[in-house]
């Protein structure tokens, strides 16, 4: 037993450091869970401990069943390279729900885990803003504190928004459990700097996201919870949130793209396609191909080809020269796997939804907003993406009767 003691502390430090580095330097957290699973493996008891942690939890083998799925789906691929790459993005489907089912994990070390995800986005977060500012001071140019040019020197505007998203919901629930006024009102300071990172991003879904799945936590928690204590700073966070947008608005507004694709009635010419117009386009070419391969898919590798060759077709310029995904993952999965290959993927998400009271809230409102940015996005066709989803599945998506054991 005395042995088995720094190997457990050393499992779960090398977990937290690997939620804290993960919205930074992924490379770290990729390390990190190496070193478990290596650690896991080598080690009798956290080996048996993994082994009927992972058999007892059912939700969890629906990831490594996505995985197979896409492996499967080489078989009906020509296109071999992009294949290896899809199951290289995707390799955390099979390995992080195993390597994490070494850990028993209670309600104080999800706490621990959503407070170092939180002091994560944190640095990120000035990291970003303190390159932004030195631009600045060089440059005087506005620009540098908005979308893709605040966000470029860790990862797309998407991702890092999904991150945020997350950080958010992280620091409500611990403002709703909170029955101290000064935690309470420093969670609404901490709101109020992730809305705004959102807000400068530009990611319309993800702003769009994050008000919605406020609103959402406070139904499902009001219940439990019955208070009121986080209303006024919440309503100040709202406030102080809305008076950035409208202030942003004034100096980068892509909320205009939305407007010019309600009501443009005609197609836009390859020069006028923006990120809104191309995306319905997108859409339309994707879901024209779903008659013909519904019931298979084009395989693991063949989604884009595909795509491209439809874009080709109709002469629609902005998808192939940049060769364009689906911009929606559940188009994207349907496309690549055809009707089971969808049907895992809305399972993984669904099944907590259905059995909510089996599962923890914060499971719930992670599948929630990643749900709602595959809206928009093929969410897991990057690395970023991919590895966020199997995170909080194999963290979050155990049942709650076995977090308390």
């Amino acid at each position: 037993m005395i042995t088995q003691l720094p190997s457990t502390s050393l499992k779960k430090w090398l977990l937290l450091i690997s939620v804290f580095c993960f919205s930074f330097n992924l490379l770290v957290s990729i390390v990190c869970w190496v070193l478990i699973g290596l650690i896991s493996l080598f080690l009798k008891d956290h080996r048996s401990l993994m082994i009927n942690q992972f058999k007892s939890e059912n939700y969890l083998w629906l990831l490594p069943a996505l995985y197979v799925m896409h492996l499967l789906g080489v078989l009906w691929t020509s296109n071999y390279s992009q294949a290896g790459l899809d199951l290289q993005i995707k390799l955390t489907f099979l390995l992080l729900p195993i390597i994490l089912s070494s850990f028993q994990i209670d309600d104080a070390f999800i706490n621990k885990i959503r407070r170092y995800f939180i002091g994560g986005v944190l640095v990120s977060c000035i990291y970003l803003l303190a390159i932004a500012f030195n631009s600045y001071f060089h440059s005087r140019q506005l620009s540098v504190f908005f979308y893709s040019e605040l966000s470029s020197h860790l990862m797309h505007p998407t991702y890092f928004s999904l991150y945020l998203n997350a950080a958010l919901i992280f620091v409500f629930h611990e403002m709703i459990l909170s029955n101290h006024r000064r935690t309470i009102w420093m969670g609404a300071a901490f709101m109020i700097l992730f809305f705004s990172m959102i807000i400068l991003l530009s990611a319309r879904t993800a702003e769009a996201t994050a008000f919605i799945s406020i609103l959402v936590m406070i139904v499902l928690y009001w219940k439990k919870k019955g208070s009121y204590r986080f209303i006024y700073p919440l309503l100040f966070v709202f406030a102080v949130s809305a008076s950035l947008q409208v202030l942003m608005l004034k100096y980068s507004n892509r909320f205009t793209q939305v407007e010019v694709a309600v009501q443009n009635n005609e197609a836009p010419t390859t020069a006028s396609y923006n990120s809104t117009t191309g995306r319905v386009e997108i859409w339309k070419e994707a879901i024209s191909l779903l008659p013909e391969y519904w019931l298979l898919g084009t395989g693991t590798g063949d989604v884009k080809d595909v795509l491209n060759q439809e874009y080709h077709k109709h002469d629609f310029a902005y998808g192939y020269e940049k060769s364009l995904n689906a911009h929606n993952q559940y188009l994207q999965s349907f496309l690549a796997l055809g009707i089971i290959g969808l049907l895992l993927f809305v399972l993984t998400i669904k099944i907590p939804w259905i059995m909510r009271n089996s599962y923890h809230p914060l499971l719930l409102m992670m599948l929630f907003i990643f749900a709602l940015n595959c809206l928009t996005e093929s969410m897991l066709e990057a690395q970023r993406g991919a590895i966020f989803f199997a995170l909080i599945i194999s963290l979050f998506g155990r049942k709650i009767n076995s977090l308390a054991n």
